[in-house]
């Protein structure tokens, strides 16, 4: 296994607001507590201390959500019963449920979270932290849960099921079993992982409760916590800031100040709150809660409250109200004693308009994270880089500049008309003082002649080029092949593959290599060459 690290700008994936709050821009100040650095997590733990967590609440809840797997285990059950010590706190990140583990990044966020945790334990020894992956199990975007991509085929759930994909019945996800054990015939290892995902799919009720059985026995080994905030006792803990939003609209008003504040700055703002962020949630449905003149309603829906019925079903049945992108961050952080959120760039886009909402509603603002970015390549296509002299920060170029810049470089003739451009352009200054100096009108014939004879030799240039990729149509094909893999289709590959792709050849190795490859500090993006 050898790495390859890669500025962030270089890659061409990233916004400017990330790049700009990595670099410490100072127009960012105010919208962040603390940068995310190991000397940092001393006045993050001091701060986070000031705020009070029902510890018995959180340990005794997830305690009886891992009892729909059999219970917690091992060092996961350790890492539960150290919740209730005020020296414990939390590193978290957050993922939808999706089916397979849906597309790279997700083992990308767990173990990076997983391996932060264990950097700040070796850092702060007098503290203890756990590893948590909150479950957003209340998302109601099946179209983006329920599929996923492997060698080149896409699988996609065709359920008719509707409502938070945490409660929906998983068990029609045993026929891709079927299909992914013929294509991973060749892999005992990866065999034994389809069988592991039959069994969270056959043997559980619901989504959420399948994806905490695979996801625990994929890292079970690393103490990772899983919390489905889909929770009645924990919802109940949090009616005053749903009341909070629902009745008297402060998260709307907050964030929508903080966007104000960040357009001004000169950022685009990730996330428009509506002014009730809420959604009322039952079996089969998971709409939003909107005003009325007489009180409220569930769009789309003939269900209708006056302001004291919802309040009243909202003491009786907690269960049945959903926090949305804007009110689910701070149920996490008034639910976890929580230090750090670790997510992709456009997590913590949006996470950068929250600063003062939090402030204002009394609730701990946690350290963002950036998650590690990594680009597998196997061995084989590891080898063909190599004599094609392919490096793979090269790799992020577009595949027309990549095939540009190897024929240029593997031939033997200058195909550059750089100079001659040049040359050009000074013989028609000099045409053109003369013709001036004669007569000025003369000037834009000149200029004109001059664009007609520039665009002929830079369409010899395109000839030229062309050319040399037919003489090099072997080695031209092979780098389209290469860019085509690792980047299927125009996409980062942790946006598109899963990771069963490298599991059927490496095993668990896979997670150990990406877990030991992972650096929770670190602002640049890995290439990762496996053995």
């Amino acid at each position: 296994m050898s790495l390859t690290k890669i500025s962030l700008e270089h890659t061409g994936r990233f916004n400017r607001l990330i790049l700009d709050y990595l670099s410490k821009d100072e127009k960012l100040n105010d919208f962040y507590s603390l940068q995310h650095t190991l000397e940092n997590y001393k006045q993050q733990i001091q701060n986070r201390s000031q705020f009070p967590v029902n510890r018995e609440l959180l340990a005794d809840s997830l305690l009886s959500q891992y009892q729909a797997i059999g219970g917690a285990k091992d060092s996961v059950l350790t890492n539960i019963e150290s919740l209730r010590k005020e020296n414990t706190f939390t590193v978290t990140t957050g993922h939808q449920l999706n089916i397979f583990t849906g597309p790279l990044y997700f083992i990308y966020k767990i173990l990076h979270t997983v391996k932060l945790a264990e950097v700040l334990r070796a850092a702060y020894p007098e503290n203890q932290f756990v590893p948590i992956y909150w479950m957003n199990s209340e998302d109601h975007d099946i179209e983006e849960v329920g599929q996923f991509n492997l060698f080149g085929k896409k699988y996609v759930w065709e359920t008719d099921q509707t409502g938070a994909t945490g409660r929906m019945n998983p068990a029609s996800l045993a026929d891709f079993c079927s299909e992914l054990e013929a294509v991973l015939s060749n892999s005992d290892k990866a065999l034994g992982t389809v069988s592991m995902f039959r069994d969270a799919y056959t043997k559980h009720g619901n989504l959420a409760t399948a994806t905490r059985y695979f996801a625990n026995e994929l890292f079970k080994d690393y103490g990772l916590v899983i919390i489905d905030s889909d929770d009645s006792e924990l919802k109940r803990s949090f009616t005053e800031y749903f009341k909070k939003d629902i009745i008297q609209n402060k998260p709307y008003n907050l964030v929508r100040k903080a966007s104000k504040n960040l357009e001004t700055a000169g950022y685009h703002a990730q996330v428009n709150p509506r002014q009730i962020n809420c959604f009322y949630l039952m079996d089969g449905i998971r709409n939003r809660i909107v005003a009325t003149e007489t009180g409220f309603k569930v769009f789309g829906t003939d269900i209708r409250f006056s302001e004291a019925e919802l309040l009243e079903e909202l003491e009786r049945n907690p269960e049945r109200f959903s926090p949305n992108v804007v009110l689910r961050p701070l149920f996490q952080e008034f639910i976890l004693p929580n230090l750090t959120y670790v997510g992709g760039a456009g997590e913590l886009s949006y996470w950068l308009q929250y600063k003062d909402y939090f402030n204002q509603m009394g609730i701990s603002f946690p350290m963002l994270s950036l998650r590690n970015h990594f680009l597998l390549i196997d061995s084989g296509t590891s080898r063909k880089m190599e004599d094609l002299k392919v490096l793979p920060e090269d790799l992020f170029h577009s595949v027309d500049d990549l095939i540009k810049s190897h024929v240029i470089e593997t031939s033997d003739t200058d195909i550059s008309i750089a100079d001659e451009l040049t040359l050009l352009s000074q013989l028609y200054a000099q045409l053109k003082q003369k013709a001036e100096d004669i007569d000025p009108s003369l000037g834009s014939a000149i200029e004109a002649e001059e664009s007609r004879t520039t665009k002929g030799i830079e369409q010899w240039g395109s000839r030229f080029s062309r050319s040399l990729k037919k003489q090099n149509e072997v080695s031209v094909n092979r780098i389209n092949k290469i860019h085509k893999k690792l980047f299927p289709n125009g996409y980062l590959q942790e946006r598109h593959d899963n990771f069963l792709e490298f599991h059927s050849k490496s095993g668990k190795d896979i997670l150990e290599d990406i877990y030991e490859a992972t650096a929770p500090f670190s602002k640049e993006f890995t290439a990762l060459s496996l053995d």
